[in-house]
C-alpha cells in the first residue's frame, strides 16, 4: 500500500516536484543503471544489527535492496519521493509496506521506528540540520542510523570538462565534508562520519551519461537545455578523451559521505 505525504542552506536548493518527476522517469531503467548505489549501499548494510522494531529505508527509489534488508529488521518500510519508484517497488517485491512522503518531513511519530537507513538520498535535502534533525526525532534511542550522501570532488572528470567548456558549473553543488561534520557535532548525535572514494568505469562518454540519466541523476537545478545538443556533445566527448586511464576506460570519481552509529539514551 503507499501512503500519502500528510533550514542552515545547503549549498543547493530543489524543487522537490521537478526532483520526483525526474526520478519518476527513471524508475523503469534505475535497476540497469545503479551500480554506484549497490556499491555503497553494500558498505552500510555490512554495517546493520538486526533489531526488532520497523525500519524506514529513505529514498528507496525501486527497492532493489529491501529483500536484504528486510533480513534486518520485523516491519520494513520504504520511502520515496516519487509515486513511480514506490509502484516500481511494489511490483519488484512482495512484502514490505510502502509510504510517499518527503524524507525532510517524515509522517511518523516521534520515536516510532528502531533503524533508519538511507542510501544516497540526503543529498537532495534543502535543510541538513532539520532533516538530521528529523531523522534522529522519528528514531528511538538507542536505535540505528546508517547513512550515505555525495560530498564535493564527486563526478570528476565529467563535472571539469562541462565546466571547461563554458566556465559554467553544470551539476549540483553538495554540501562539504566539513558542514557534514559540524552539523552532526552540533546536534550532539552519536553518530560518526568518514568518507570513502568509488570510481565506475565506462568505455564511452554516451555511456556515462546514458548511466546518470538512468538512475535521474542527471537533475541539476540549471537549465540543461542546450547540453547535450550534437556539436556540444563531441566537445565533451574530445575534452573527456584526455582523461582516459591506462586502461583505456573513462572514470568517473565519487566521493561519498558515510554516516553510521546509534541515537544517543538520555
Amino acid at each position: 500500500m503507499i501512503t500519502d505525504p500528510p533550514v542552515t542552506e545547503c549549498v543547493t536548493r530543489y524543487d522537490k516536484t521537478r526532483v520526483a518527476r525526474q526520478f519518476g522517469r527513471a524508475a523503469e531503467s534505475y535497476i540497469s543503471y545503479d551500480r554506484l548505489q549497490r556499491q555503497v549501499a553494500a558498505v552500510l548494510i555490512d554495517k546493520l544489527l538486526r533489531q526488532s522494531g520497523a525500519l524506514l529505508d529513505i529514498g528507496c527509489g525501486p527497492a532493489h535492496h529491501a529483500g536484504v534488508l528486510q533480513r534486518f529488521t520485523e516491519h520494513y518500510i520504504g520511502v520515496d519521493l516519487a509515486t513511480a519508484m514506490l509502484e516500481q517497488a511494489q511490483r519488484q517485491q512482495t512484502a514490505g509496506h510502502w509510504v510517499l512522503a518527503d524524507m525532510e518531513q517524515l509522517p511518523f511519530v516521534t520515536a516510532s521506528v528502531q533503524t533508519l537507513f538511507s542510501n544516497l538520498a540526503m543529498q537532495w535535502a534543502n535543510d541538513l540540520p532539520a532533516l538530521l534533525r528529523e531523522w534522529l526525532r522519528v528514531l528511538k534511542p538507542g536505535g540505528q542510523l546508517l547513512a550515505s550522501t555525495v560530498l564535493p570532488g564527486s563526478m570528476w572528470p565529467l563535472g571539469q570538462c562541462f565546466e571547461e567548456l563554458d566556465g559554467e558549473r553544470h551539476h549540483n553543488q553538495w554540501p562539504s565534508y566539513a558542514v557534514l561534520k559540524q552539523a552532526l557535532t552540533e546536534l550532539d548525535s552519536g553518530l560518526t562520519l568518514t568518507e570513502q572514494k568509488f570510481v565506475l568505469s565506462y568505455d564511452t562518454v554516451l555511456q556515462m551519461l546514458r548511466e546518470l540519466k538512468g538512475i535521474g541523476a542527471n537533475y541539476t537545478v540549471r537549465d540543461s537545455r542546450g547540453l547535450y545538443r550534437r556539436e556540444r556533445f563531441e566537445q565533451l566527448a574530445e575534452t573527456m578523451e584526455s582523461y582516459r586511464t591506462a586502461d583505456g576506460k573513462l572514470a568517473l570519481h565519487w566521493n561519498i559521505g558515510l554516516i553510521s552509529g546509534f541515537k544517543s539514551i538520555e
